[in-house]
């Protein structure tokens, strides 16, 4: 699990961007025990990756765990979008089948979060 400094220096992905997703992990906060996926984001834009490079910064989601997701909360917006790429919402669920893929963020406005997967 990340520390509260790496978690700090990551970036919210931004509308209209493409990444590939490098990883996913599970985490859980140490106070209130919140459970979440916290989902690695590779900008495919060189000027992008140059500049995280040089503030020393990535871009990471976390999507914090609920009982039921909206399809536009940052959770559902990635859960709808896998769900329609691979076809299965159990496989969607497994975030291992999320590692390597391309996806956008079409919107990502609070209760407007939408993602596509490209490939």
């Amino acid at each position: 699990m990340k520390g509260k400094a790496e978690l700090a220096k990551a970036e919210e992905p931004k509308e209209g961007h493409t990444y590939i997703i490098t990883g996913t992990e599970e985490v859980k906060t140490s106070v209130q025990g919140f459970s979440g996926i916290r989902a690695n984001l590779d900008p495919t834009d060189a000027k992008e990756k140059k500049r995280l490079e040089e503030e020393h910064k990535e871009v990471a989601a976390m999507l914090w765990m609920r009982e039921v997701a909206g399809v536009k909360s940052k959770l559902g917006s990635f859960l709808d979008a896998f769900t329609q790429y691979l076809g299965d919402e159990d496989e969607a669920l497994n975030t291992e089948n999320w590692k390597g893929k391309k996806v956008r963020i079409v919107s990502w406005k609070p209760r407007a979060r939408e993602v596509a997967v490209l490939d």
